[in-house]
């Protein structure tokens, strides 16, 4: 079910030690707004604004065993699934904080935050960790790979 595996509507604090902040990391500005379009896009369930925030060789992994999606149409079809896991424009995502690096072509950030939505016009939230590897292309930034991980058990 990956990131939309949200079938049981609980609300479960995050439990992460803050490493680093978006205040006490500026250099993550570029790759802070990168997930930021691509949490928009995957919230409108925009697939042509999900693809526009990734590379064409991007990569993308779960939380369970064969959750691996790489290439644009592996990519598409996850996205197409996952989309049916929550109302459109319903998902919300709030990251608690962030580390990371970037040099001029390449970067890397880890987050950790909650995910709070409707399906159904039910409410939910579970938290929620992403790893985000990026570089840039033409001059713009782009996911190369995307890990996402939620606890044992939120989508049962």
């Amino acid at each position: 079910m990956g990131v939309t595996g949200i079938a049981a509507a609980v609300a479960v604090p995050s439990v992460g030690i803050a490493q680093g902040s978006e205040a006490e990391n500026p250099e993550l500005e570029p790759i802070r707004a990168l997930l930021e379009a691509y949490d928009k896009a995957f919230s409108n369930h925009d697939l042509d604004g999900v693809m526009a925030c990734m590379s064409a060789k991007a990569a993308i992994l779960g939380t369970g065993p064969g959750e691996i999606w790489s290439g644009p149409d592996e990519i598409k079809e996850a996205h197409e699934h996952f989309f049916d896991g929550f109302d459109k424009g319903e998902q919300h995502f709030d990251y608690e904080f962030n580390i990371g690096g970037v040099t001029s072509e390449t970067g890397w950030m880890l987050t950790s935050g909650n995910v709070s939505g409707k399906k159904n016009g039910d409410q939910y939230a579970f938290p929620l960790n992403v790893s985000l590897t990026v570089a840039k292309d033409n001059g713009n930034w782009l996911i190369v790979a995307m890990h996402f991980s939620i606890l044992a058990g939120q989508n049962e």
